[in-house]
């Protein structure tokens, strides 16, 4: 799920490697900041500061804070589309409840690993979750007949939920681990209703 350099918010493509780390850079002090600071930190002034770049060099590729966001939010999605791409290779010849699980923890996962910054993306790139809906929707009508319409409309959404769920909301005190478990569990609970 490729979107271009301008729909990204990116004002001109780094196409030289360092341009490119230049970038990676911006991104990476945004992400920083962010789990630091807060929303409310960030200034270009502050994103280059971080970077160690100058202001210049932030505003060669991103018109604005907004389009650092919008890009941040492409680099995530560029992960999940990786992850997505992975299990289906993995594990779509098994059966459905199989594929659906593994789908379940890679993006449980995927999603762990800095649940506060996805939940900030959220709040400043609104689309950001339903992209992710749709890139789940794409990945089930792949394995999926076209001819099971009910379950083509529960089964992404019933995994986007609980991927969320067990990330975005967990507590500290409670594992990761039993998270992931509960969540199989309703998947499986759905599977057994078939």
């Amino acid at each position: 799920m490729k979107i271009s350099d301008q729909d990204a918010g990116v004002r001109r493509a780094p196409r030289q490697e360092r341009s490119r780390q230049t970038v990676e850079a911006v991104l990476d002090a945004v992400e920083r900041v962010l789990k630091r600071e807060g929303v409310g930190a960030i200034t270009t002034n502050r994103i280059a500061e971080a970077a160690g770049v100058s202001i210049g060099s932030v505003y060669q590729y991103f018109p604005d804070k907004q389009s650092i966001f919008t890009a941040l939010h492409q680099r995530h999605v560029d992960q999940v589309s990786q992850v997505l791409e992975q299990v289906v290779a993995q594990s779509a010849s098994g059966s459905l409840e199989d594929f659906s699980i593994a789908l379940l923890a890679a993006l449980i996962d995927a999603h762990a690993v800095d649940p506060r910054l996805h939940e900030i993306i959220a709040e400043v790139v609104p689309e950001s979750t339903t992209g992710f809906r749709r890139a789940l929707q794409a990945t089930f009508e792949r394995v999926i007949s076209a001819n099971d319409q009910p379950m083509l409309l529960v089964l992404p959404h019933l995994i986007e939920a609980l991927v969320h769920g067990a990330t975005a909301r967990r507590p500290h005190t409670v594992p990761l681990e039993d998270l992931k478990r509960e969540a199989t569990r309703a998947v499986r609970a759905y599977f057994s209703r078939q």
